[in-house]
């Protein structure tokens, strides 16, 4: 039962004494009313959101304990979790196993390389074009999968992991005690994952159905989603964060619009809430660091993107073959490749576009609050002096590094960048093509070469 406690940090321990799992705070963070919070948290959206994501962590950490990627276990005492002791005879047998699961294809692999190496030099014109695409593609699959896999057993990764799932169990804990935690999802955000989700379970499905396939390629799409189902859980949660601390800014600017100052009371909220802004920027730079090589991944899926959305038009508007067999052939082979690394980078885009948006509306608060009651403070207290400075820092904090994604080499990935990878696959696939009829390649019969 040590996950239960995962995603709920109404149930996480408070001063080393823990709370009975699922229990309603006691009292109500401040500027929410008894009533009104207790609604709240009992609303079916809450509900269906929460349990919405404490099934994702269940699912994986489910997925990591049964595949011996990390397991962990609850300390109630220190309040974290902590990773279990491996046994190393079996530990070593489980990476044995892997091993040999994926050389079982080691005939596979020979024929594959026997087979570039043979058409290395007999391929020519718009075949050497397929043919240099194809394995530059298969290339950067490889690895992508090799770094997949060091992720996935390395015991500094596993340390990081562990550090980073103790420091959001903390940030959701003092959210949820200080200034309330009411669970929300964008359905803009789901709607694009599950079709991503539904994509990849189509062509996920059409290896089963090929005489053979390489296990390696299996496992790439599925290892890349699993790690990307957890940074997507990470970044509804981080949105979470930010909509409860706007909604406590905002509670507090009407709940003290008739009053001339901040009353005392409240100095430590907004010092906590301070505090808590620079932990979460610390918290999303270290993982923006970490993981710098998941989003590069997904960047480097442009050559497969194009390579397959070449592939995909060629057959609509060339193929010869009846529209029942190019539907089939488009679903096969091109739909997942083509429309997955889009959706990938659509979603982290619309994720930096809603945490812009959080934090400008956060500045806005601040700023209100600054004006009305800081600068009209009746005396300079020690405490009005201290906000000031706090709120000052903050501003600038988040002008000069604001809480956004990385794509590659310090790129952001916004919205506009998305639209920029979309075009610049639609035009390097459109160039493959032009390239295929310069060289007099016509008609070009692509479905019937890769059914």
């Amino acid at each position: 039962m040590e996950m239960t406690r995962l995603m709920d940090p109404s149930s996480f321990p408070i001063n080393n004494q823990r709370k009975p799992l699922g229990e309603t705070p006691s009292f109500p963070p401040v500027m929410w009313h008894k009533v009104e919070y207790q609604r709240q948290r009992k609303r079916p959206t809450h509900v269906g959101y929460r349990v919405f994501l404490q099934a994702t962590a269940w699912l994986l950490y489910g997925i990591a304990y049964g595949c011996n990627f990390f397991r962990a276990k609850w300390n109630p005492c220190a309040g974290r979790l902590e990773e279990r002791q491996y046994n190393r005879i079996v530990y070593k047998l489980i990476i044995i196993l892997k091993i040999v699961l994926v050389a079982s294809q080691y005939l596979v692999y020979f024929v594959m390389l026997l087979a570039v190496y043979i058409h290395y030099s007999l391929v020519e014109k718009s075949s050497a074009q397929n043919f240099v695409m194809g394995t530059f593609s298969q290339g950067i699959e490889y690895n992508v999968f090799r770094r997949l896999v060091i992720f996935l057993h390395l015991k500094r990764d596993r340390i990081f992991v562990r550090q980073t799932v103790n420091e959001i169990l903390r940030i959701s804990e003092e959210i949820e005690q200080k200034f309330g935690l009411i669970y929300h999802c964008d359905a803009s955000l789901l709607g694009v994952y599950f079709l991503k989700l539904f994509l990849l379970y189509v062509h996920i499905s059409s290896y089963l159905y090929k005489s053979y396939f390489l296990l390696i390629n299996l496992l790439y799409w599925m290892l890349l989603e699993y790690c990307f189902m957890g940074w997507f859980l990470y970044q509804q949660l981080l949105l979470n964060w930010y909509r409860n601390i706007t909604t406590f800014l905002q509670r507090f600017i009407d709940d003290h619009k008739d009053r001339q100052g901040i009353l005392g009371r409240y100095h430590r909220r907004l010092f906590w809430l301070f505090e808590l802004h620079l932990r979460i920027n610390n918290l999303h730079r270290s993982i923006n660091d970490s993981l710098s090589w998941l989003s590069t991944s997904i960047y480097l899926m442009i050559f497969v993107c194009s390579f397959r959305l070449e592939l995909l038009i060629e057959c609509i508007m060339f193929g010869e073959d009846e529209l029942e067999n190019k539907l089939y052939i488009i679903a096969d082979g091109c739909l997942g490749p083509v429309f997955i690394p889009l959706l990938y980078v659509l979603l982290i885009g619309l994720c930096t576009d809603r945490l812009r948006d959080a934090e400008l509306v956060m500045q806005q608060q601040i700023v209100i609050i600054h004006g009305l009651y800081i600068r009209k403070a009746p005396s300079r207290t020690q405490a009005i002096k201290l906000l000031y400075n706090e709120h000052t820092s903050l501003i600038i904090h988040q002008k000069l590094e604001p809480l956004q994604n990385l794509i590659i080499l310090g790129t952001t990935c916004d919205r506009g960048f998305a639209f920029d990878y979309l075009l610049t696959a639609i035009l390097t696939a459109l160039s493959f093509i032009q390239y295929t009829l310069s060289c007099g390649d016509y008609p070009i019969n692509e479905c019937a070469t890769h059914k």
